[in-house]
């Protein structure tokens, strides 16, 4: 087959991906595409090589597809599971003391909210990192410069 069928062959599946949407066209769209790249650069390749490389190319852009999509699921999953848990969201993020934490206990600002705090005893404005928390009580360390 001519370079040019694979192209326009590649060029309809995708544009049929816009009309009738379902995932899986777009792919076999671009495995065509490829395929007609492959055909441009070696010419006399024969129908039956292409057809195979078609199918193989194909299988694994919908492979690549579905392993994405698998991914994109349960990472979905995961922030889900965190969407009402406003302390959980907070860890790992950098902080500055408000108030000095005293005998482990004190308070910081993040954003317009003032939270109690459980860490080392520490001066106001210093650095801190949310390592955990406890309830409503985050549980700070101490920020360590990374260079």
């Amino acid at each position: 087959m001519s370079p040019l069928l694979w192209g326009a062959l590649g060029a309809v599946l995708i544009a049929a991906e816009l009309v009738i949407p379902g995932l899986f066209l777009i792919w076999f769209g671009g495995a065509a595409l490829l395929t007609g790249l492959v055909t441009a650069l070696w010419h006399d390749w024969g129908l039956v090589n292409e057809a195979g490389f078609f199918t193989v190319a194909a299988g694994a852009a919908v492979a690549a597809a579905m392993i994405q999509a698998r991914r994109r699921t349960e990472s979905a999953e995961i922030d889900a599971a965190h969407i009402n848990d406003r302390a959980g969201q907070l860890v790992g993020r950098a902080v500055t003391l408000s108030e000095p934490i005293i005998n482990g206990q004190g308070r910081v600002f993040v954003g317009d909210t003032l939270w109690s705090v459980e860490g080392p005893d520490r001066p106001a404005g210093a650095a801190m990192l949310v390592v955990g928390h406890k309830g409503m009580v985050l549980v700070l360390r101490d920020a360590v410069e990374v260079r």
